[in-house]
C-alpha cells in the first residue's frame, strides 16, 4: 500500500519511546479514520456537521466529503522519494499525505497491508489477541460492515462519544480502561509492519515469490461492504440495482444476527454473552431500522422513475433498473417463502411488484383532472378533458414504458386498469352530489358511448387488452338512479312547466286579439323543452330513449288535450264576433291551427322510438290535434260560406243562362278570403282548401238539384250544358290555383252535363254508371232530378236509367269504396217534377214560345219566358 510502505522502517529504526510515540500516532490516525471525518484526522468534528451529513443524504443529496481516492501509482512514486530522507521528516510527510486522504480508503489499504504481513509471517508470531478463530465473532468481524457505517439514526451520537474518550494533552490516546487492549494492538501492529518491511526487502531478490504473493492477494481480496450512508448515496444517484443489492446484503446480515441472538444456537450450544447483551440487541434493531429506511428511500426513487418515465419522450435507462430491482426483489420474496431468506415473521415478502402496480395507480390518479374542476353545467367539458388525458397517457405508456417491461408483467394492462380505476373514482365522486339534468345526460353519454368508443376503442386499435378485467365504471344501481332522474325531469316538465306555458299563452290570446298574427310560439316552446330530453336520450342508448319518449308522449297527450279544451273555449266565446276584431280572430284561429303540424311531427317521432308502447298515447294526442284542426277549418269555412251563400241562390235560373255575375261574386270572395287562409301551414291548409272545394261544389250541385230549369228542347239543353261546363272549368282552375288536392270533385259537373246532353238511352246509362262509380254516395233521387232537368218524361226510359243506380247500390263494390269520396250525400233534392206537370209545363212553354215569336215580329219582344221562370 502506498501510505504504509515506509512506516515499518521508521518504526524499526526509532527508539522504544519514539517507536511507542510513532505507534501511538499511527493508532491515533486509525482512530480518526474509523470516524470517517471530512477534514484532517486530527480535527474534531462537530455534532452539527455529522447530522447535516446524514440529513443531506436522507433528503436525496450526496455526501459533502470530497472524493478521497487518489492514484496508487502517484502514491508509490512519493514513497520512493521519501526513502532516502530521515525517519522523522519522512514520517511527517506521511502524516501530511494522510491528512487529505479519505479515512475509508486509508482504513481499507491499511487493513490490506496488515493481512498481507500476517500471511507472510505465518503463525510464527501469534497475535496478542489470540487466534482469529478463537472467538465466535471473529468471522463476523471479517465480513461485517465498515467501521464508518453507523446507523442513520445514531451515527452522529457515536462519533461524539468516541471523541470524548480521547485524551490528547498527556500524549495518551485512549482512556486508562483501554490501556491494556491498546498496548496489545500496538504490539501486533508493530510486528506486522516490520514483517511487511522485511518482506518488501526480500522481494527485490525473489521475484517469483513476489508474483506468487500478488496472485494470492488478488484471489483472496474481499469486496468490502458499503455503509448505510453510502448505500443511501447510491439510491439518491439512482444507481438503483446496485443499491438494492447492498440493501439485500444488509438485510441478510440483520437476519443472521437475529438468528444468532435467539435463546439457543442452531446447534444447541450456548450463545456468547456479547451477542445477547442489550447493546448488541440495540445495534440489531438499529440496523433493521436502517434497512427499512433504505427501502423507503429506494421505493421513493423507484416510483419517481415510474412517474417520470410516462412524461419523458423516452423511458431512459432508469426504468430498466426499476424492472431489474423488481425482478431481484421478487426473487428474494420467493427465496424467503422457501425458507432460504429471512426468518419466518420477518419483513418479507416486500411485494414490490404489487407496490409497483399501486405506484402506477397513483400516477394515473394524479395525472387526471381533479374532481373540483367539474363545475355545475360544465360536466361535458370536464369529461372531455379526462378522455383526452387518458388517451394521451396510455399512448405514451405504449410508446415509452411498455417495451421496457417483461411480458409477464402485462404493463399495458396494468396502466389501462389503473387509469380505468382512476376514472371510476372520479365518476363516483361526481355522482355523490346532486347533478343538473344536462350533466346527467352528459355523464350517461360518456358512460355508454364516449368512453367505450373514444377511449377503449382508440386504445384497442394499437394494443390488445382484456376488457373483462376492467369492470364497470359505475355500479348498476347508480346508473339506474341517473336514468330515473332523467324520467323524473321529463315528468316535471310536462306536468308543471308546460302547464304554466299554456296558461300564459291562453291569456295572451285575448290580449292580442286586435293584432293579426298567424304564428304563435306555443308549439316551438313546448317541443324545444321536450326535444332536449328526447335527443340526448336517443344519443345515449335505445333503451333510455324509448323510456324517455314514452314519458314525453304520455305527458304531451295530456298537454294537447288541455290545449284542445282551451281552443274550444276560445272559439265558443268568439264565434259570433264581428267588427273590428274579426280579422284578428281569423288570424288567431289560423295561428292555433298552425301549432298542430309541429306537435304531430313530434308525436310521430316519439312513436318511432317504441311503437308498441306509445300506441295509445299517440292516438290520444292525434285525436286532440285533429279536433283542433277541424274546428279551425270549420270556423274559417263557415265564415267564407256566409259570404258566398247568397250568390248560390242565383245559380241555375233563367237569368243565370245569360248572366255570370253570381258566379263571379262567388269566385271573388273565395280568392279574397284565401289571401289570409294561405297563411295556414300544410297539411291543415290542405284540409281547409279541400273542405272549401267540396262545399262550393256541394252548394253548386244543390242549385242544380232544385230543378228550376227544365229543358224543353235540344237547343236549351245545349245552352244549359255549355253554361255548366264553363263554370265547372272555372271552379277546377280556381281550386287548382289554391292548391287543392281534391281534384276528384271536379268531375261531378261534367258527368251531369253529359247526362243532360246525351240523346240515346245506352249512352245515358253508361254515363250514369260512371257517375255512380266515381261518387258512390249518389242516389236515385239525384239521377231522377237530372232526368227531369233534361225533360225526359217517358217512364220506361227513366226506369231503365234508374236501374243502373240500383244495381250498383246492391253490389259489393260500393262497400269497398272510400268513405272520404262523399259529395252527393249532403246534396238534398228539393223538388220532384212529375210526368203530368212536365207535360203541362211543356205545353205552356210551347205556347209561350209562339207568343214570343209573334211579339218579336211586332218589333217588341214579350218576356213570356221570364214570366214562366218567375212562375216556376
Amino acid at each position: 500500500m502506498p501510505i504504509l510502505k515506509n512506516l515499518p522502517a521508521r518504526l524499526k529504526g526509532g527508539s522504544r519511546v519514539n517507536g511507542e510515540l510513532e505507534n501511538t500516532r499511527g493508532e491515533l490516525i486509525l482512530c480518526k479514520m474509523s470516524l470517517n471525518l471530512k477534514s484532517s484526522p486530527f480535527e474534531v468534528p462537530s455534532d452539527n456537521e455529522e447530522w447535516a451529513q446524514a440529513n443531506s443524504i436522507l433528503d436525496g443529496g450526496a455526501p459533502r466529503d470530497r472524493n478521497p481516492f487518489e492514484d496508487e501509482e502517484d502514491e508509490n512514486e512519493a514513497n520512493e522519494g521519501r526513502r532516502g530522507g530521515s525517519g522523522k521528516s519522512s514520517f511527517k510527510g506521511t502524516l501530511e499525505r494522510i491528512r487529505g486522504v479519505s479515512p475509508l480508503k486509508t482504513l481499507g489499504k491499511l487493513g490490506k497491508g496488515l493481512r498481507m504481513s500476517g500471511r507472510s509471517k505465518g503463525t510464527a508470531t501469534p497475535s496478542p489477541q489470540g487466534s482469529v478463530a478463537s472467538t465466535p465473532t471473529s468471522e463476523k468481524k471479517k465480513k461485517g460492515r465498515r467501521s464508518s457505517e453507523g446507523s442513520l439514526l445514531r451515527f452522529a451520537g457515536k462519533c461524539r462519544e468516541s471523541l470524548r474518550k480521547e485524551s490528547l494533552p498527556n500524549g495518551e490516546l485512549c482512556s486508562e480502561s483501554e490501556g491494556g487492549d491498546s498496548s496489545s494492538r500496538r504490539l501486533s501492529f508493530m510486528k506486522m509492519v516490520g514483517l511487511g518491511k522485511l518482506k518488501r526487502e526480500s522481494m527485490a531478490d525473489h521475484s517469483s515469490h513476489e508474483e506468487e504473493m500478488v496472485e494470492v492477494v488478488e484471489e483472496v481480496k474481499p469486496r468490502e461492504p458499503l455503509s448505510v450512508l453510502e448505500i443511501l448515496q447510491l439510491v439518491t444517484k439512482r444507481d438503483l440495482l446496485l443499491a438494492d443489492t447492498h440493501i439485500l446484503e444488509l438485510e441478510q446480515e440483520c437476519n443472521e444476527a437475529a438468528a444468532v441472538a435467539l435463546p439457543s444456537s442452531p446447534a444447541g450450544g450456548a450463545v456468547p454473552e456479547d451477542l445477547t447483551s442489550p447493546g448488541s440487541k440495540d445495534g440489531g434493531r438499529r440496523k433493521a431500522k436502517d434497512v427499512e429506511l433504505l427501502y423507503e428511500a429506494l421505493q421513493k426513487e423507484l416510483w419517481a422513475v415510474v412517474r417520470e418515465s410516462l412524461r419523458s419522450p423516452t423511458a431512459g435507462p432508469n426504468l430498466g433498473l426499476v424492472v431489474q430491482v423488481l425482478q431481484q426483489e421478487e426473487q428474494a420474496d420467493r427465496d424467503w417463502a422457501q425458507g432460504e431468506g429471512a426468518l419466518p415473521g420477518g419483513p418479507r415478502p416486500r411485494q414490490l411488484k404489487q407496490r409497483w402496480k399501486e405506484a402506477v395507480a397513483e400516477v394515473a390518479n394524479g395525472s387526471l383532472p381533479q374532481r373540483n374542476e367539474a363545475q355545475g353545467g360544465e360536466l361535458a367539458d370536464y369529461l372531455d378533458r379526462v378522455r383526452t388525458r387518458v388517451v394521451e397517457d396510455l399512448g405514451a405508456a405504449k410508446r415509452n414504458v411498455v417495451p421496457v417491461y417483461p411480458e409477464e408483467y402485462e404493463p399495458f394492462q396494468v396502466y389501462l386498469q389503473s387509469y380505468h380505476q382512476a376514472v371510476a373514482r372520479r365518476l363516483q365522486s361526481i355522482t355523490d352530489d346532486q347533478l343538473m339534468i344536462t350533466d346527467i345526460y352528459s355523464l350517461l353519454d360518456w358512460l355508454y358511448n364516449i368512453y367505450n368508443r373514444d377511449v377503449l376503442g382508440t386504445v384497442s386499435m394499437t394494443t390488445s387488452f382484456n376488457r373483462s378485467q376492467l369492470g364497470p365504471l359505475l355500479p348498476s344501481e347508480t346508473v339506474d338512479k341517473l336514468e330515473l332522474d332523467c324520467l323524473n325531469s321529463v315528468r316535471e316538465k310536462v306536468t308543471t312547466e308546460l302547464s304554466q306555458v299554456l296558461d300564459e299563452e291562453e291569456k295572451r290570446w285575448m290580449e292580442t286579439l286586435h293584432i293579426e298574427e298567424y304564428q304563435i310560439t306555443l308549439a316551438r316552446t313546448v317541443i324545444q323543452r321536450l326535444q332536449v330530453d328526447l335527443e340526448q336520450s336517443a344519443a345515449i342508448n335505445r333503451n333510455l330513449s324509448s323510456r324517455v319518449a314514452q314519458c314525453s308522449l304520455n305527458g304531451l297527450a295530456d298537454f294537447l288535450y288541455s290545449f284542445q279544451r282551451k281552443v274550444e273555449m276560445f272559439h265558443e266565446g268568439l264565434v259570433n264576433m264581428v267588427g273590428d276584431n274579426e280579422d284578428g280572430y281569423v288570424s288567431k284561429t289560423i295561428a292555433l291551427v298552425n301549432c298542430c303540424p309541429p306537435f304531430r311531427g313530434f308525436v310521430q317521432r316519439c312513436v318511432q322510438c317504441d311503437p308498441a308502447i306509445s300506441e295509445d298515447s299517440a292516438r290520444r294526442a292525434n285525436t286532440s290535434l285533429d279536433r283542433i284542426v277541424n274546428q279551425g277549418v270549420k270556423v274559417l269555412s263557415d265564415r267564407l260560406y256566409e259570404r258566398i251563400r247568397p250568390f248560390f241562390d242565383k245559380l241555375v235560373k233563367r237569368k243565370w243562362l245569360n248572366n255570370t255575375e253570381a258566379y263571379e261574386q262567388i269566385e271573388s270572395h273565395i280568392k279574397e278570403h284565401f289571401k289570409k287562409f294561405r297563411r295556414m301551414d300544410s297539411p291543415p291548409y290542405q284540409v281547409l282548401v279541400g273542405e272549401v272545394h267540396r262545399r262550393v261544389l256541394m252548394e253548386y250541385l244543390r242549385s242544380i238539384m232544385r230543378g228550376r230549369i227544365i229543358c224543353t228542347s235540344l237547343r236549351m239543353r245545349k245552352r244549359m250544358v255549355g253554361r255548366l261546363r264553363d263554370e265547372g272549368k272555372q271552379i277546377k282552375v280556381l281550386f287548382k290555383d289554391l292548391e287543392s288536392s281534391s281534384s276528384w270533385l271536379d268531375s261531378a259537373i261534367p258527368h251531369l252535363s253529359e247526362i243532360i246532353l246525351l240523346e240515346d238511352i245506352p249512352s245515358i246509362q253508361m254515363e250514369v254508371g260512371v257517375l255512380v262509380r266515381e261518387f258512390p254516395d249518389i242516389r236515385k233521387k239525384h239521377v231522377s232530378a237530372i232526368l227531369n232537368i233534361r225533360g225526359m218524361t217517358r217512364q220506361t226510359e227513366r226506369q231503365e236509367i234508374l236501374n243502373i243506380v240500383k244495381d250498383i247500390e246492391n253490389s259489393d263494390t260500393l262497400m269497398r269504396l272510400s268513405r272520404d269520396r262523399a259529395l252527393f250525400s249532403e246534396v238534398p233534392v228539393t223538388s220532384e217534377v212529375h210526368c203530368l206537370n212536365l207535360g203541362l209545363s211543356r205545353i205552356a212553354i210551347t205556347a209561350s214560345s209562339c207568343f214570343s215569336s209573334q211579339r218579336l215580329r211586332r218589333t217588341k219582344r214579350a218576356p213570356v219566358s221570364e214570366a214562366y221562370d218567375d212562375m216556376l
